[in-house]
């Protein structure tokens, strides 16, 4: 038994050795883990020791005992010596108590004292944003609703009275029904029914009831608190903004200027008519104004703002039954709801345009501007909001077609003229690329003594599957396509070069007179081109005539006068070509820097005919004006020598028509040339005879 407990304190001390050699293992391993823990340590190093020294003496002494160590070690059990072990547990004890006293209680008085900082920290925190909360309560723009878990108010922020009108006090204790306009009741349970669900809910918008009983929308947000057993809601009244909304959709869908709907508006009514079950027909017109550029360009664009102002009021006044919009510039369209008789649109269309015919009082101008309208009606004519305004937009092109002031319905056979222009600009633009177009030339014969004046350049398309193709077949699609400048540029260089070749070595021959597109002014490149033929060439300027038709100076104005005045001065030829057939005024004749007038072949054709008096007359009186002014003449279409016969009588400079050549290409024109010199020369050509 006592070798038992000799073995057990040695068991003890190996135990210790192990805590002792496992500490130091440890702190070895990681001393910076170890160092935030040097007061645990110390404390076990202290005990550690203890008991290593105590089980150490009492397993020496007990093992000296029996007779497991020498016999000296029985002084072990000198009293002095086990009093010794109990005062070493003393010292430790003592070692740890100073420990603690000094470590410990320092840091445990700093954590307490730390603790109660942050416990103070948490209430002030606390104390402010209870009372922030309380302020955002009591400011708040919006309202602010709390309520129990039945719905019923308990707080209500002041912000209601200016919103609602009511006073706080007076909603305690009622609920969202006494707020909430009896239809949309239901909605709002339903709200709630979502809100516990969810936890939450968003941009519920309702109708409240104001105290005065109008009705305010409310914007609504609102948090259900499970934990609180309340509700919180906030309402914000949505009157600034909707009416900011309605404004920003009026400036949507309606025209700034005239408050009429616009472009946008119109698909959008004319959707929903279209949409319409049943076999229903809506009619639409679609209207310009005749002559508006004109204003715009001569009185400024502000009177040109109240002219359609103007307009826009007169088109109302008639109570058509229909809803007008514009669409931009002086473009409008009449929308007719369940209107399906030709008679009938027609006449409220004509009405129309015939109140739009009288003059319009505007910024002290009386004005009086015309307009052309194109009738559409669906389902005929279009199934969809673009098919119908195209098929408008087309029946209005064929009204301007027509000289304008009138309507026009849309026919099938429009689409398909327009379907076949669109084709032939494709065309056109490939043509250009590949170098299909060339020039053929016809004479112009002096009356005076039968030379050869002059050449007219005309244009032909040599097409790959049509053969060769006259100007008539494609000259409208290409005087409006993009490439019409580029054309242009072509077509004058080609000409002064062919010109240039016709001249003897004095530098005299035939001039070529050149036709040009209006878009070679609109795109402002004439004077440019005109000098790039030149220098290129070598022509000399009076070498060159230029034609423009009466149309082309009456829709460009001052783009078309400023670059002829500047080409004129260089010694160009500048020719009014179909004089007459237009609605130029005697005036242009002045006004425009011109050196020749031709006589379209319309008066030309019969002025030898007895009953066309009045042609003669008109021909005449061309010829006489032009004398009085100082312009040559050329007459077209000279097809009889009875017609030369009588030109030449009449003062007429130039002859050109199929009585002396048709149009041919440069080198059948250089022959011609070549033959007709020898022929006038020596009196033997036939034609030279009849006009010398």
């Amino acid at each position: 038994m006592n070798l038992a407990a000799t073995f057990i304190y040695w068991l003890i001390v190996a135990l210790w050795l192990a805590v002792l050699v496992t500490l130091c293992a440890s702190y070895l391993r990681n001393p910076k883990t170890f160092g935030a823990m040097r007061l645990l340590l110390a404390v076990l190093l202290i005990d550690t020791v203890r008991n290593l020294l105590e089980n150490l003496y009492f397993g020496i002494y007990w093992g000296g005992r029996y007779g497991v160590f020498p016999e000296w070690t029985s002084v072990l059990g000198n009293p002095l010596y086990l009093m010794s072990m109990k005062g070493l547990t003393v010292v430790a004890a003592a070692a740890v108590l100073f420990v603690l006293s000094i470590r410990w209680l320092p840091m445990a008085m700093r954590e307490w004292k730390s603790a109660e900082d942050a416990i103070r920290q948490k209430d002030e925190a606390l104390s402010q944003e209870i009372e922030e909360r309380r302020r955002l309560f009591e400011n708040s723009v919006d309202v602010i609703i709390i309520a129990d878990r039945n719905g019923f108010f308990r707080r209500v922020s002041p912000s209601i009275t200016h919103t609602l009108g009511f006073d706080p006090e007076d909603l305690i204790g009622r609920s969202a029904t006494d707020l909430i306009f009896s239809d949309q009741i239901e909605e709002g349970r339903t709200a709630v029914r979502r809100l516990r669900q969810t936890g939450h809910i968003r941009n519920f918008e309702c109708r409240c009831r104001h105290k005065n009983g109008k009705p305010v929308p409310m914007d609504w947000s609102g948090v259900w608190s499970k934990e609180e057993q309340r509700f919180y809601f906030i309402g914000r009244d949505m009157t600034e903004q909707m009416a900011a909304e309605d404004r920003l959709k009026h400036l949507a869908l309606n025209d700034p200027l005239t408050a009429l709907g616009n472009r946008s508006r119109l698909h959008e009514d004319l959707g929903q008519l279209l949409k319409r079950p049943g076999d229903t027909v809506t009619a639409i017109a679609m209207l310009d104004l005749d002559g508006f550029k004109d204003i715009n360009d001569t009185l400024g664009h502000s009177v040109g703002d109240a002219l359609l102002k103007a307009v826009a009021t007169r088109m109302q006044e008639g109570n058509d039954g229909g809803n007008y919009y514009r669409l931009g510039g002086d473009e409008f369209v009449l929308v007719l709801p369940d209107c399906a008789d030709p008679l009938v649109i027609s006449g409220i269309v004509d009405r129309l345009l015939g109140r739009l015919a009288k003059h319009f009082s505007v910024e002290g101008h009386q004005l009086l501007v015309t307009a052309s309208a194109g009738i559409a009606i669906a389902p005929n004519d279009g199934a969809s909001v673009d098919e119908l305004v195209s098929s408008a937009d087309l029946a209005l092109y064929d009204a301007k077609a027509n000289g304008g002031r009138c309507s026009r319905f849309f026919l099938p056979q429009l689409r398909a003229r327009a379907e076949s222009r669109r084709s032939l600009e494709g065309e056109l633009r490939r043509a250009i690329s590949e170098n299909e177009f060339e020039l053929f030339y016809q004479p112009q014969i002096r009356s005076r003594d039968g030379a050869v004046s002059g050449a007219e350049a005309l244009l032909r398309w040599r097409h790959p599957e049509h053969g060769l193709l006259s100007p008539a077949s494609f000259i409208e699609a290409l005087a409006d396509s993009p490439h019409a400048p580029e054309l242009g540029h072509w077509i004058v260089t080609t000409a002064c070069k062919e010109a240039a070749s016709w001249r003897d070595a004095d530098g005299t021959g035939p001039t070529v007179a050149v036709n040009l597109f209006p878009a070679q002014f609109r795109a402002n490149t004439l004077l440019r081109d005109v000098d790039d033929a030149l220098a290129t060439s070598g022509l000399h300027p009076s070498g060159l005539e230029l034609e423009i038709t009466e149309n082309i100076a009456l829709d460009n104005g001052e783009s078309v006068l400023e670059p002829l005045v500047h080409l004129r001065a260089r010694g160009v030829g500048i020719a009014f070509d179909d004089f007459g057939t237009g609605y130029a005024s005697l005036s242009c004749l002045t006004r425009y820097p011109l050196t020749r007038i031709k006589i379209d072949r319309a008066f030309v054709s019969n002025v030898v005919d007895a009953a066309d008096l009045e042609g003669t007359a008109i021909v005449r009186s061309i010829i006489a004006m032009a004398r009085n002014l100082g312009l040559d003449v050329t007459a077209e279409g000279v097809e009889t020598a009875a017609q030369a016969t009588f030109l030449r009588a009449e003062g007429c400079h130039d002859l050109q028509g199929y009585v002396f050549s048709k149009p041919m290409p440069a080198e059948s024109f250089r022959r011609f040339l070549f033959d007709w010199r020898a022929a006038n020369d020596t009196g033997h050509s036939e034609k030279a005879a009849r006009i010398a």
